[in-house]
């Protein structure tokens, strides 16, 4: 008897998770290219509810981080060719290849404080709820590898997209 009540118990859950589970996760629409940044813009809005203020404060923040990043990048590439380069001699000057190896270490910090600065000033755009939303993602992320062992024992449904 147990077993057949257990069993009825199964069939009816199944019946209710079913179709929500076949829904997929919330979010964009299957299909929708979140490799494109104004999609994946359009979606962090939605979910942190931004106002148009505050997606145009973002969007000046972006263009900013891109006229300040665009020129160390183009640095940094240059750096590294010419770091290449020398590495592809057969004897590379030591002194050489150290000062390139500084300078483009320099480099690459000056790039993460660009970036810094961008992430700070977006987060200084959002209310407290905003952020919150947005600490939540943050820790979600540094949880995302755990997410497929989870999902192996039954602890988490199985991905469905």
């Amino acid at each position: 008897m147990t077993r057949v009540l257990y069993a009825a118990a199964l069939v009816a859950t199944l019946a209710i998770a079913a179709p929500a589970a076949a829904q997929g996760p919330p979010g964009p629409p299957p299909g929708d290219d979140l490799c494109l940044p104004g999609a994946a813009q359009q979606v962090i809005a939605e979910f942190l509810n931004l106002t148009d203020d505050q997606i145009a404060a973002w969007e000046m923040l972006i263009d900013e981080r891109e006229q300040a990043a665009g020129p160390l990048r183009d640095a940094i590439a240059a750096v590294q060719q010419q770091l290449d380069d020398l590495l592809a001699g057969d004897d590379p000057d030591p002194l050489a290849v150290g000062d390139l190896v500084i300078q483009r270490h320099d480099l690459g910090e000056q790039l993460a404080d660009v970036h810094r600065a961008y992430v700070a000033g977006f987060e200084g755009l959002l209310d407290a709820a905003q952020l919150a939303q947005y600490r939540f993602i943050q820790r979600a992320e540094r949880a995302e590898p755990l997410f497929p062992a989870f999902r192996m024992l039954g602890l988490l449904p199985p991905h469905w997209r």
